[in-house]
């Protein structure tokens, strides 16, 4: 097609989101795609969708919108973002621009993706009642559902006459789900809630207003380690999965513990892993082993049955984490050592994941599609002795700071 076939302009291309419309005047009636470009590479396809009636008035028939936070696909640092039509070399006016990412908002842009992501196949242990409840058992020693329930029960057994802690503060809360659960059991009364996507910060304010707690939940837009904040200000410290996406987890626990009040509880569910999740031998030959002897029905492809999947696993390639999420597991090795540094008498509970994370990542859905829950059970225990030789992914940790 020509040039002429097109037309189009760029309303919006900074930091966070590329938007605009497109239409084309050969076929108005058929939706025009575009095309986002990184240093002159092809990142993704983006559908225009919605009716804009304003280029529609100025002459442009079926002209639709489009939008999309596009930092997912940068890197920290210089880059040039084009806009094109889809399958031709023809620019869209307005569409080119140099921006600068630093590594939070790389990091923002990449989670601001996944909470916009849906998904009908169960591929990840936190997406399974069966295990998330096992895994509860292991902390409070009661099969109760929820992702951190049974951290948020131990806890109010271990702070009775505590709690609820009146002040509260949470980075990297995402929408702040596991902190309204903590509310809406009696844990805490405010949270003051860090998070770097707008998207979950947007989807959280709204979330919170709908559950009643707008005026308990503060969510703020920005990085919470560099904020200003008070020593000695909150009365607990929430971290529930966001501490192995710290660049440096000793600052981190560092601060924890400096904003916290004497007498005052910090509580962490996380991963606790090794850097970039550069497995070791051992636990690689482990759920190798544990693969093989599956049924090779277990084994496809989810998403594309008529695929089979690995028997082994292998160590990610760390340039390739860090091209996805520069936070992911930036600093991850360290959480328990440090903490134990910070708080010597800290209780710490190893709730593993050697096999539910890693040899059963992206299979689970299969096994739990055939109600195999024995199996299941077979390899969750497993995992527990994974546990027991050092070989844990996830961690539940209570502390206080002394009077």
């Amino acid at each position: 097609m020509s040039e002429n076939s097109f037309s189009g302009w760029v309303d919006r291309i900074d930091e966070h989101t590329v938007s605009g419309w497109a239409a084309n005047a050969m076929q108005p009636d058929v939706p025009v795609n575009v095309s986002l470009y990184i240093d002159g590479a092809r990142m993704t396809t983006i559908a225009c969708n919605q009716p804009r009636p304003d280029a529609v008035a100025a002459g442009h028939p079926g002209a639709r919108a489009f939008s999309m936070e596009w930092r997912q696909f940068g890197c920290p640092g210089q880059s040039i973002i084009e806009i094109g039509y889809e399958h031709t070399l023809i620019p869209v006016p307005n569409g080119k621009r140099t921006i600068t990412l630093s590594d939070d908002q790389k990091t923002g842009g990449h989670w601001s993706s996944q909470y916009s992501k849906t998904s009908q196949l169960i591929t990840r242990w936190w997406e399974s009642e069966y295990i998330v409840r096992a895994i509860n058992k292991r902390v409070c020693g009661e099969d109760i559902p929820g992702p951190s329930a049974g951290m948020h029960q131990l806890a109010l057994r271990r702070f009775e006459g505590k709690t609820p802690f009146a002040r509260g503060v949470s980075i990297g809360a995402g929408t702040g789900a596991k902190e309204r659960l903590a509310m809406q059991c009696g844990l805490v009364d405010h949270f003051t809630l860090f998070e770097l996507s707008q998207v979950a910060v947007d989807r959280g304010r709204a979330e919170a207003a709908g559950a009643g707690l707008a005026d308990r939940m503060h969510f703020r837009l920005e990085n919470g380690m560099e904020s200003k904040t008070h020593e000695g200000i909150y009365d607990f410290v929430y971290w529930n999965n966001a501490l192995h996406h710290m660049f440096d987890v000793r600052a981190a626990l560092e601060w924890s513990r400096r904003v916290l009040k004497k007498g005052g509880v910090f509580l962490m569910d996380d991963f606790v892993g090794p850097d970039r999740m550069q497995w070791s031998d051992q636990l690689l030959s482990i759920n190798n082993d544990v693969r093989r002897a599956l049924d090779p029905k277990y084994l496809r492809d989810p998403g594309n049955p008529a695929l089979q999947l690995r028997s082994t696993v292998e160590r990610p390639d760390p340039r390739a984490i860090i091209a996805t999420d520069p936070s992911e597991c930036a600093d991850s090795g360290r959480i328990l050592p440090e903490l134990l540094r910070l708080f010597p008498d800290a209780e710490v509970i190893k709730t593993g994941g050697g096999i539910y994370h890693l040899g059963m990542n992206d299979i689970m859905h299969n096994i739990l599609a055939d109600e195999n829950f024995e199996l299941i059970d077979q390899l969750m225990d497993i995992d527990d002795q994974c546990a027991q030789l050092g070989e844990t992914h996830y961690a539940v940790v209570m502390a206080t700071v002394p009077d």
